[in-house]
């Protein structure tokens, strides 16, 4: 499946069992992140077929490139799990597993990009945006749907800057004052 779906499926995740930062962190790499064996399969397709192919996606799909990882095979199993039980935390098996999962009914059942893909996608998207109104409902109950947008706004770039650095911080303070 697009890496979108993947993020779009792992954040409702997030969302559902109200995982910490350092939680999410973790079923985002196991979820999403897990997707960026592609890009050693697209170095290797461009080593091969040239630039001119760099935007057919019939040609990179005809290709004889190994797009996936040993982590997208059920190998992976004995590597997630064991690490899973090891740290006595499931999130890693559970959100990997359901990445496993969507990829292989992709590619069994729906074609890449088919409507049913675009259709869960856009479904995952409406079911974000209402669970994350319904926590700023929680907060500012009579609020607007463009004071959602600016609260929304102001917890994605304040999730950004809480992982900067302090001394990058304080920069950034020192220049607007």
């Amino acid at each position: 499946m697009l890496m979108m779906t993947h993020l779009v499926i792992t954040l409702l995740i997030i969302h559902i069992l109200r995982l910490d930062e350092n939680e999410a962190f973790i079923a985002l790499t196991f979820g999403v992140l897990i997707d960026l064996d592609h890009l050693f399969g697209y170095y290797s397709y461009l080593s091969i077929e040239g630039a001119s192919g760099a935007v057919s996606p019939d040609q990179m799909l005809a290709s004889e490139v190994q797009w996936k990882s040993m982590l997208h095979s059920t190998v992976a199993l004995f590597v997630v799990a064991p690490l899973s039980l090891l740290f006595r935390y499931m999130i890693p098996l559970v959100v990997w597993g359901v990445h496993i999962s969507m990829d292989y009914v992709q590619e069994a059942y729906l074609g890449i990009t088919s409507m049913t893909e675009m259709a869960l996608l856009a479904a995952g998207m409406v079911l974000m945006v209402h669970i994350r109104f319904r926590d700023f409902r929680n907060v500012e109950p009579a609020g607007s749907a463009g004071e959602f947008a600016l609260w929304e706004a102001k917890s994605i770039v304040g999730m950004f800057t809480s992982i900067l650095p302090d001394r990058v911080r304080q920069l950034g303070k020192a220049q607007t004052v």
